[in-house]
């Protein structure tokens, strides 16, 4: 088989060439490599790589293999890692200068279980600074990631380097993390897959906010089988975390058919309130005939969501406000520390005030959830900006993807189809708590109706 082609199969297909000696771990990473090589000079997906020690670990993979103890759902296939999450003996630095040259002594919990699932890692990705500091993949320590679907692009953030590099096919896996969309926005703008779990079900170990559940760790991949696999190494309890969320299946791929003829679709666009690009609101108003074709009864569902993305904002922020604490005085970002000190001069009625509206939304999420099965609607209300224009980033409208992480929603981006210009387009897939395998499994549907996913980048042309 030809290394591109290798490179940008679905992880799933790499697993079963190599559960069949197809091909090797050792192959399967120098092909990896070899593209690494070749764009991430460009790209700037990957910030710190580990490449010797990935070929020293796809040799005992391959061993291991050899010897009948290829244990791990993910067993020598890679993984990239977002630089927000710990690893130890390799450079981590939050993307902030105040931890340039920090090298912690342990692993996130997001990858012990990599590592566990048999798992290679090939380096640390690139984000913003502790992942909020900019709309832009970009930060001060190793600047912009771009898209390798139009290098003048942002990738989408924060999961940017993510989605990058998965979309270049540098990395058969690629872990991130969502508090206001950062696994699906980089997903949708870079045609891949992302998936937001159930809050807590991916335990984030260690963080500075235990209870706050807006944040979690989640799977990002180049489908949605791919997506669930890496899930199942993800998912699970841990005695650190005080909320336990059972996994949504055991370990593995799980069975991802579906009868779309059983499905109750509640669909939006714009909820009767937000502002989205006409091109996007056709494009994927277009969609609606897909879910319909495959039987699914498709019914509007619009919530009032005025407001939502100003609530969204203050209660991402406490967690924001504790994590950055330890890069005060050491050239923390200077938004950052002003959202810092604007998050600790609120009072608790402006608090109150943002819980309040959590709630009201949660029951209108509630009610639509009597009624559909699932809720689909865009992912994002515009196309890709520049990769270096935070100004554009901090003027969209970010509510369609606030919701999830505001109410613990599992969501799937998936791709829906590209611009006038070529730039990739995603919408999502919203669950309730815990029904990660339907929302994966309606999204698994779409995918495989569409085929969207299956295009390539521009940049081996």
């Amino acid at each position: 088989m030809d290394a591109t082609d290798l490179c940008y199969l679905p992880a799933v297909e790499q697993k079963a060439l190599l559960d069949g000696g197809e091909i090797a771990s050792a192959e399967l990473v120098e092909a990896q490599i070899e593209r690494i090589e070749r764009h991430n000079p460009r790209l700037n997906a990957f910030v710190t790589l580990c490449l010797e020690s990935a070929r020293e670990d796809a040799r005992a993979k391959d061993a291991e293999r050899a010897a009948g103890k290829a244990d791990g759902v993910l067993h020598g296939l890679t993984v990239g890692v977002k630089d927000c999450f710990p690893t130890r003996g390799v450079r981590t630095t939050f993307a902030s200068r105040a931890f340039e040259d920090h090298v912690p002594d342990f692993d996130h919990l997001v990858v012990e279980r990599e590592k566990a699932a048999g798992a290679i890692v090939l380096g640390k990705l690139n984000t913003p600074e502790f992942t909020m500091a900019a709309n832009t993949c970009s930060n001060a320590v190793f600047g912009a990631t771009r898209n390798p679907y139009d290098a003048g692009l942002c990738p989408g953030a924060s999961s940017g380097g993510s989605g990058a590099a998965l979309a270049a096919g540098l990395v058969s896996l690629a872990d991130g993390s969502d508090i206001g969309g950062s696994v699906r926005n980089p997903a949708a703008w870079c045609n891949i897959v992302g998936h937001r779990p159930t809050s807590w079900m991916v335990p984030d170990v260690p963080n500075p906010m235990y209870w706050h559940n807006m944040n979690t760790p989640g799977p990002m991949a180049r489908a949605v089988a791919d997506a669930a696999l890496f899930l199942s190494a993800l998912a699970g309890p841990d005695p650190r975390c005080p909320v336990a969320v059972g996994p949504p299946f055991p370990p593995g791929l799980p069975d991802l058919s579906v009868e779309m003829r059983d499905i109750g679709i509640g669909w939006s666009c714009d909820h009767g309130s937000l502002s989205v690009d006409p091109s996007i609101r056709d494009n994927f108003e277009a969609q609606r005939a897909v879910f319909e074709d495959m039987g699914a009864v498709v019914e509007r569902c619009d919530l009032d969501l005025a407001d939502t993305a100003r609530h969204a904002h203050v209660l991402a922020c406490q967690r924001l406000a504790r994590e950055v604490e330890p890069a005060l005085g050491r050239g923390l970002d200077a938004g950052l520390a002003k959202e810092r000190a604007a998050t600790r001069a609120r009072t608790g009625a402006r608090f109150m005030e943002a819980e309040a509206h959590r709630h009201r939304v949660w029951a209108d999420v509630v009610a639509a959830f009597e009624r559909h099965d699932v809720l689909v609607w865009p992912d994002d209300a515009r196309d890709p900006f520049a990769f270096d224009d935070d100004a554009a980033g901090d003027a969209v409208d970010w509510t369609l993807l606030y919701v999830s992480p505001m109410l613990g929603l599992p969501t799937t981006t998936v791709p829906c189809g590209f611009s006038e210009t070529g730039a990739p387009r995603g919408l999502q897939v919203l669950g309730r708590p815990g029904d990660d395998l339907l929302v994966l499994r309606v999204a698994h549907a779409y995918e495989q109706a569409t085929g969207f996913g299956r295009g390539r980048p521009p940049i081996d042309g």
